[in-house]
């Protein structure tokens, strides 16, 4: 499985937008990654986003600069911010190409989960970011580890 993880576009606060929908930065942030990522090039089977209005929003912007199919991208509880990686990984198992628009800790739990499973590691995650994953069956490779600001260089 190739396995894209990206944490959702910098969001109003929640005094200010009680959803927290992405701010006018945000979403500019993603549309340049997203640009970004289609230079190297990916692709993938399904976009994963949670029900909180910042990841779908992360993910239509993903799916509207890849010409991506809207009905594939699949909202679920199973990328919300606290939701442990296992499960995760369970929901996504079916998938060969997988984009998650997520949240943190979840996607830093992800990583460690599957580059160190029996410890924790830390890693620099930010908003626009984006890493992949090879997972398979004997080794899960970290095949690159991009933040937003190398994603816009690449434009």
């Amino acid at each position: 499985m190739n396995l894209y993880l990206m944490q959702h576009g910098q969001a109003h606060l929640k005094e200010i937008d009680i959803e927290e929908s992405l701010s006018e930065k945000g979403k500019e942030v993603i549309k340049n990654s997203a640009i970004g990522l289609t230079k190297i090039p990916i692709s993938f089977d399904v976009i994963i986003c949670s029900p909180k209005k910042r990841s779908k929003q992360t993910a239509q912007i993903i799916a509207d600069v890849f010409k991506f199919p809207k009905e594939k991208i699949i909202e679920t509880e199973k990328v919300k911010p606290l939701t442990p990686a296992e499960e995760t990984l369970d929901f996504i198992s079916d998938y060969e190409r997988v984009f998650i628009a997520g949240h943190l800790p979840s996607i830093k739990e992800i990583i460690s989960f599957l580059l160190y499973p029996t410890s924790n590691i830390n890693v620099d995650i930010h908003n626009g970011g984006c890493t992949r994953i090879d997972i398979e069956r004997d080794k899960n490779i970290l095949k690159w580890h991009l933040n937003a600001n190398i994603l816009k260089r690449m434009i």
